[in-house]
């Protein structure tokens, strides 16, 4: 077959091979095999004597594009390249799409993309292939400088940016605003914190940007104007990290609504008091809002986000360190208990989030639960397996179908591994009247009804699942 390229590259070495015995003074004698089998042991292959098999340009792409899902993706696309012409103009663009750097390929890069430093003198056309860097294996290597120059010259199809730990300062924000295809920005792993306000104001004007992550070193503490802090048009994923304090957490900058997701991790200046008002007051009007997740919060005590499902009707995705959580976050009397107690800030977009609290003793919409631990000791038996079934049978997640429980909560232990099998076995029981019932057909990943019961695909989508942290 056209597709087999092995059994092509073997055919076609071996033909080469027979010709090259063939075309050889004295013929093949077994000395001269005997060295072909040493130069191929070592590394070293005998030069073809004749052209190589020729593919259309169709079924070059068909491979390479298979070859480029692949781990080691970058070494066999660059070996591509030595084939012929043919093949350098057809894997060369998937090269340089999605380079994965580290210290020893990183100066070869550079010079491929930036050959000068002044742009009108020497321009690259490798730069314009450029739709991922990331730099986030990089730590010594470079300078702030090279970084903002790297941006100026990938900005015009760079879609994902991944900000390195040392050379990411305040002179690439000229160049990152510039770059109106980016979807992806993490500067998470950024040591020096670059000034907020002109950081929002650089990325405010990136209407494609997606996914967006502050800095741990990010800090909110100077009390800049409401103003300064303006989101990107059409932001869905967040990650807030740092120094985020009660100026903050008090509703200084408020969320877009366009957000479908919202991490907030390793803030040590956090309290729980604050952290429940910026859940009360900005992350609860958040009608999109999906998945939400909060872990690494050292400052929150052991029960401080047990009102989190009750101020989160809206989630579907909850991903939550049991460090700050008890038996009540699921308990129907502590539902009840806080339905007396709160009082929301009225707003122009709360009608959704009313018709989702018509029942606020259960929450309907939360499918998926994480449970994580932050590194607190004595905090493996905060929430087991029967908490989680107690609320299913109370009626207060009706929805959940999946759980996944880090492995150093030891739920796989003795002692608790016979409850974890009962609850995986409520939430497949559960997930097989979703489709005796004809459920939605995204959560039974598009299967129609003959496959699905040959799969069982219930079982497949539901259940509990542990992981390593």
């Amino acid at each position: 077959m056209a597709l087999d390229q092995q059994r092509n590259w073997d055919i076609s070495m071996a033909e080469n091979l027979a010709a090259s015995k063939r075309n050889g003074k004295g013929g093949g004698t077994p000395q001269k095999e005997d060295e072909m089998l040493k130069s191929a042991d070592t590394g070293v292959y005998p030069t073809w004597t004749e052209n190589p098999v020729y593919l259309p340009d169709e079924i070059l792409l068909e491979i390479l594009s298979y070859v480029a899902t692949t781990h080691h993706a970058q070494k066999t696309l660059a070996s591509c390249c030595l084939l012929s012409h043919q093949w350098y103009e057809a894997a060369v663009p998937l090269l340089y799409a999605y380079p994965y750097l580290y210290g020893v390929n990183f100066d070869p890069f550079v010079r491929a993309i930036c050959p000068s430093i002044n742009l009108h003198v020497r321009k690259s056309p490798l730069s314009e292939l450029v739709k991922s860097l990331n730099m986030a294996n990089l730590v010594h290597q470079g300078s702030k400088s090279l970084t903002a120059r790297l941006l100026g010259r990938t900005k015009g199809n760079l879609e994902v940016f991944v900000a390195p730990q040392a050379s990411f300062a305040m002179n690439c924000f000229p160049a990152l605003s510039k770059c109106t295809k980016l979807r992806t920005l993490d500067l998470s792993l950024v040591s020096e914190s670059p000034p907020l306000p002109e950081l929002f104001k650089t990325v405010s004007h990136l209407s494609n940007l997606r996914t967006f992550r502050l800095p741990r070193s990010a800090g909110f503490g100077v009390h800049h104007k409401p103003p300064l802090f303006s989101w990107p048009p059409a932001l869905e994923d967040l990650s807030l990290s740092g120094g985020i304090d009660a100026h903050f957490l008090h509703g200084v900058v408020a969320f877009p609504q366009t957000l479908k997701s919202l991490t907030i991790e390793h803030c040590p200046l956090a309290k729980g008091f604050a952290v429940t008002h910026l859940l009360k007051t900005a992350v609860r009007p958040l009608k999109n809002l999906e998945s939400f997740k909060l872990r690494m919060m050292p400052r929150l005590g052991a029960h401080a986000l047990d009102d989190l499902l009750f101020l989160l009707p809206q989630v579907k995705k909850l991903s939550v360190s049991v460090d700050y959580i008890t038996p009540a976050l699921f308990d129907e009397g502590h539902l009840h208990h806080l339905q007396k107690d709160y009082t929301f800030p009225t707003s122009t977009d709360s009608d959704d989030l009313d018709a989702v609290s018509e029942t606020p003793l259960q929450h309907s919409n939360l499918r998926h639960l994480e449970l994580t631990n932050s590194g607190n000791p004595g905090v493996e038996d905060k929430i087991s397996p029967i908490d989680i079934m107690i609320a299913i049978d109370d009626g207060v997640l009706p929805k959940l179908r999946q759980v996944r429980v880090a492995k150093s909560l030891l739920w796989h232990s003795s002692s608790t591994a016979s409850d974890a099998e009962a609850l995986a076995d409520v939430l497949q029981e559960a997930s097989k009247r979703d489709w005796d019932d004809g459920g939605d057909a995204q959560h039974f990943r598009g299967l129609d009804r003959r496959e699905g019961e040959r799969r069982r695909v219930w079982e497949e989508v539901a259940g509990v699942w542990m992981f390593d942290t």
